[in-house]
């Protein structure tokens, strides 16, 4: 089988040169379009979830908006880890 390759390769020298040839031109033009980031970003991609309920406590704010927000985020595909906190007195963001 090599042997066939070979000498059909021979046969047609400037077939086998003009393929090179247009490899080589697409293998230079992916480099140029490729993008090349000197130094990548290798810290793990995170999400912030903020809610505001000023009525209630930590403890409200952990069973009733946390615990469900962190029970409905547990089955996406990729999730390493979760984790929360709930805490009294996160400012609102000026709303009234």
């Amino acid at each position: 089988m090599l042997n066939r390759i070979i000498t059909w390769s021979l046969e047609h020298r400037l077939l086998v040169i003009v393929l090179s040839l247009v490899l080589v031109v697409l293998g230079v033009q992916a480099l140029l379009r490729m993008p090349i980031d000197a130094f990548p970003d290798t810290t793990p991609v995170q999400v912030q979830i903020n809610t505001v309920a000023p009525a209630l406590s930590p403890l409200e704010i952990e069973q009733q908006i946390t615990f469900p927000v962190e029970q409905a985020i547990s089955g996406l595909p990729g999730l390493d880890e979760v984790r929360s906190i709930s805490k009294f007195g996160l400012p609102d963001g000026g709303a009234p």
